[in-house]
């Protein structure tokens, strides 16, 4: 386990609130609206990574500069630890529940969610994204109202584990170059997202070092220093003193707290619990901070006050120059171990006291005095339990945004996505239960040596070593048949093995019952062909191209079988569209 740079979360909170009163009855208040506004989401970084969360000292030494002249919420979270529809929640103000994104799969953000790029252009605003993962590829609709919306190339590269992202300096000197070229006659709304701290963990020689060898922190280090050299920029050209800042993380990572490595599957403060600074040049250098329970879903209504736009139909509250509301239950889930391992979902809601996680096996926390969520105290006072149940229930009755056909996620971007590590949803994230139905599926925690031994296994997957990963996916899909990523990685070593046979089983069972992957039906249809069930194996190619349209290796299957059968018509139009594909 790593070590723990976690602050205490008991702050003195009558000298917060005097601070946070002096603010929002100030000057400040009365001041114009600003005219530009740059929100920088840091994906993976826990808050307390951070200097000025009380992380190491001198490991991110931009951001505390940043943190001296902004205010600091020191009880921020997110919505759900996953990137997507985190990030949904800040560009609508909405939870989950409204804009329907839950989870990093086929549904893309509604067409009919107003965000606060479309706020902006219609202000008459310059809009720009730039984004450094392709789990945030304008396919998920993220690039609603961005004039520019920057990415990687869709293209994965074949020969990194790191396909389907780009480095913090890249991704900055790609907005730095936007911000040179810009009508400065015009205010602006800049979106810059940075992923260097997503696993896998693989910093700069000099930043690893700088981090003591952790790897982790190392990738933190790096976001930093290109931070740094955009902060210092927009300083040095005045840009600062008209715009605001906010900067924030779509969540954590545990680190290996609570069983888990990653972030995904549970809803403790370790992958929940973000940073949240906003840089008010009205406030620039007072360096406040406020204790308020405050979540992304803020960062929305907070940008769309500063630029005096039209409100959206939020979920969250401005912070815009006044204090955090002092007495909030926010709402926050999981679904990805529903999804990807047929779990009991997560649902849940924190205040300034407590967080309540409402699943098969709910849990109370008392965050004062149990910051790292150790002592489940929901049998002991199960009295208080009620009212963050109908907190859940309120947030639960909010009318969600419409959802059109177009906003489903084709499933080629389902390929992309898999192939940077995240798996799950898929087709059936389409019938979810809601946050407060009962469930008899066992709770995320309760399989915590179940998630470990996947992750080993699919560690074995990644690094080439499928002879050894067979075994302990069979037995890990054998005891939890809905272990739907376990199946899929069974299926696809046994058929790099070429141990077709024993492919059949695992992928049909996938196939019928979990998430409708491209790359699965194309993996079935080979150990089907290859096992002398041709005609079979020939039905789930076209399901795969069915799917995915671009799918490189079933257009080629299908185009050499139907040949060999003498069907050279349809053949030529599957070898046609493979060579458009390529």
């Amino acid at each position: 386990m790593r070590r723990c740079w976690r602050r205490s979360s008991a702050r003195v909170a009558l000298a917060a609130s005097l601070v946070a009163l002096a603010a929002s009855c100030g000057d400040a208040r009365r001041a114009p609206p600003l005219e530009s506004a740059i929100l920088i989401t840091l994906d993976t970084t826990r808050a307390d990574a951070l200097s000025c969360y009380g992380g190491p000292a001198g490991a991110t030494p931009h951001i505390a500069a940043l943190a001296r002249e902004s205010r600091v919420y020191d009880q921020a979270r997110t919505v759900v630890p996953l990137t997507l529809p985190a990030h949904a929640s800040m560009l609508t103000g909405a939870t989950p529940l409204r804009h329907r994104v839950r989870d990093n799969s086929l549904d893309a953000l509604p067409q009919s969610a107003d965000t606060i790029a479309e706020r902006a252009r219609e202000r008459g605003l310059s809009t720009a994204a730039f984004v450094s993962a392709v789990v945030l590829d304008r396919a998920f609709g993220t690039d609603q109202g961005f004039d520019t919306y920057d990415q990687p190339p869709r293209t994965l590269a074949q020969t990194t584990s790191h396909a389907g992202e780009r480095s913090a300096a890249d991704t900055i000197a790609a907005a730095q170059a936007w911000l040179a070229a810009r009508d400065r006659t015009r205010g602006f709304l800049l979106w810059i997202h940075l992923f260097d701290a997503h696993a896998p963990y693989a910093p700069p020689a000099d930043c690893l070092a700088q981090a003591g060898g952790d790897a982790y922190l190392g990738e933190i280090a790096a976001q930093d220093r290109a931070l740094g050299a955009l902060l210092d920029g927009l300083r040095a050209d005045g840009t600062l003193a008209r715009t605001l800042v906010v900067l924030t993380a779509d969540h954590g990572e545990s680190l290996g707290e609570h069983g888990e490595a990653t972030h995904g599957a549970y809803c403790y403060d370790a992958t929940l619990r973000v940073p949240l600074l906003v840089r008010d040049p009205a406030s620039a250098g007072r360096g406040d901070r406020d204790a308020a329970p405050v979540g992304v879903i803020d960062v929305g209504p907070t940008i769309a006050e500063a630029l005096d736009l039209r409100a959206l139909d939020a979920d969250g509250v401005s912070l815009f120059r006044r204090a955090a509301p002092p007495s909030r239950r926010l709402y926050f889930e999981s679904y990805y171990g529903y999804l990807s391992y047929g779990w009991s979902p997560l649902a849940g809601c924190f205040d300034e006291r407590a967080k309540y996680i409402h699943s098969s096996q709910p849990e109370l926390y008392d965050l004062a005095s149990d910051p790292r969520e150790l002592r489940d105290v929901h049998a002991e006072r199960a009295t208080d339990v009620p009212r963050y149940v109908d907190a859940i229930a309120a947030a639960a009755a909010r009318p969600a945004f419409a959802r059109a056909e177009s906003d489903r996620v084709d499933a080629a971007m389902l390929e992309r996505l898999r192939a940077v590590g995240y798996t799950g949803g898929g087709a059936i994230a389409h019938a979810l239960p809601g946050p407060l139905d009962a469930s008899a599926l066992p709770s995320p925690r309760a399989r915590a040596d179940e998630l470990a031994r996947t992750l080993d296994a699919l560690g074995l997957s990644d690094a080439g070593r499928h002879a050894e990963a067979v075994e302990p996916l069979r037995a890990i899909a054998a005891a939890n048949p809905r272990n739907y990523v376990a199946l899929e990685r069974l299926g696809n070593a046994l058929v790099l093995l070429g141990r077709h046979a024993e492919a059949v089983a695992p992928l049909e069972a996938l196939c019928a019952n979990g998430p409708q992957w491209a790359g699965a039906h194309y993996n079935l249809g080979v150990a089907l062909y290859q096992s002398g069930r041709q005609d079979a194996g020939l039905d789930h190619f076209r399901r795969a191209v069915a799917l995915d349209p671009g799918h490189v290796q079933a257009l080629d299957a299908l185009a050499k079988v139907l040949e060999a059968r003498g069907a050279r018509a349809e053949a030529a139009e599957f070898r046609a569209a493979l060579e458009r594909v390529r």
